[in-house]
């Protein structure tokens, strides 16, 4: 697969109140029709911490407390690892932010595309944490969805 590199440039933050919207409501749309995970490395003890989509991204069991690395690690094309550790190594040794477009097995003999979004974060007494969001990739077909959910039970 090409390699390409990306220059990133620093976007001015979009402050979602500006329009009406809450933190919250901009999260909620964000993950509406789509896996979209949240998670948290803690640099001191390599513990890797993530919500329940980034486990559904890798087809792991959702479990309590951090995501097993070595399970996650068999699922990511080993073409593409590489990459991904050297994102991880320089996004801590420069303290910057990075995102990476890579392979997780889908089933038992396909594969699927996924991004990752993440940054440092200085974390006071410790070596720090990358923080970051990981989420699907999916044909792009025409398609409409809605949520079928009940709005009164907010």
């Amino acid at each position: 697969m090409p390699l390409r590199f990306d220059q990133l440039d620093h976007k001015e933050f979009q402050d979602c109140t500006s329009v009406g919207m809450t933190e919250h409501e901009v999260v909620e749309l964000a993950q509406a029709f789509r896996l979209y995970g949240f998670w948290r490395i803690d640099l001191d003890t390599g513990l890797y911490f993530a919500t329940p989509d980034v486990f559904r991204i890798f087809e792991m069991d959702v479990t309590d407390g951090p995501l097993n690395l070595v399970e996650a690690r068999a699922r990511i094309n080993p073409e593409d690892l590489p990459i991904l550790m050297e994102s991880f190594e320089r996004t801590c040794s420069l303290k910057q932010s990075y995102h990476n477009i890579f392979r997780v097995r889908r089933g038992e003999d396909g594969w699927k595309f996924v991004r990752s979004v993440g940054k440092f974060r200085a974390k006071a007494g410790t070596s720090g944490e990358i923080v970051g969001i990981t989420y699907e990739f999916f044909e792009r077909l025409r398609t409409a969805a809605f949520s079928d959910e009940d709005e009164s039970r907010k």
